[in-house]
């Protein structure tokens, strides 16, 4: 099935027998923003042509944040690069997608830590895909102790979610950039830095497999 085959995220839940969720998992860790990156962010927002559609919002408005935070983490931004996972039988093309490079830097390697979605209006169905694309990410990477971290953004109301095991946790909050920018920069750094730790951890682990053969 492709990603954007599912309508809600409950359909998602049933499928792949997950529990469900709604509490304040999130944590912030503070991120220093140059003055000049915040004034063209902000600018950003003041331009009302760059919310006119899915399209210029990812590239205006949800990109140049994104951007900042991975490389701040050394964790690469794959935008609109198709992901598969043959056990769970899903695939398709999120709009972001977080993951260490392969040698040379032209695709990514396992494990996928975070997806997003960037949606005009429906959250619902971001929350459809992104929860499909979590559960592909958690089954392609092979351990479900990694979490896999998501995000649906209009970009403006920004919402995160984690994927442990079997449990969807969502967060109780949607907020709000401008108004929360600083909030937002710290919770999504804090995401890249825990997906950043979990990335290095399952490397050592594929390493470790391989000289114990």
């Amino acid at each position: 099935m492709n990603f954007t085959d599912f309508n809600n995220r409950t359909e998602v839940f049933k499928m792949f027998n997950l529990t469900f969720k709604q509490e304040n998992f999130i944590e912030q860790l503070e991120f220093k923003m140059e003055p000049a990156i915040e004034k063209r962010l902000l600018k950003n927002y003041n331009t009302p042509s760059f919310f006119n559609s899915e399209y210029s919002i990812c590239e205006m408005i949800i990109s140049p944040i994104l951007v900042e935070i991975s490389d701040a983490n050394d964790l690469p931004l794959w935008s609109h690069f198709p992901l598969k996972s043959e056990k769970a039988d899903l695939s398709g093309t999120p709009d972001y997608l977080f993951a260490l490079s392969e040698e040379g830097g032209e695709l990514y390697k396992k494990p996928v830590v975070c997806l997003g979605e960037a949606k005009k209006e429906n959250f619902t169905k971001g929350w459809a895909q992104v929860s499909a694309e979590m559960v592909a990410a958690q089954k392609l990477n092979g351990c479900e102790d990694i979490p896999i971290y998501g995000l649906v953004t209009t970009g403006v109301f920004w919402d995160f979610a984690v994927l442990e095991g079997n449990v969807f946790t969502i967060s109780k909050f949607k907020y709000n950039v401008p108004k929360d920018l600083n909030e937002v920069f710290g919770i999504l750094n804090w995401i890249f830095s825990e997906g950043r730790k979990n990335a290095d951890i399952l490397e050592k682990r594929e390493q470790n497999k391989k000289e114990n053969k």
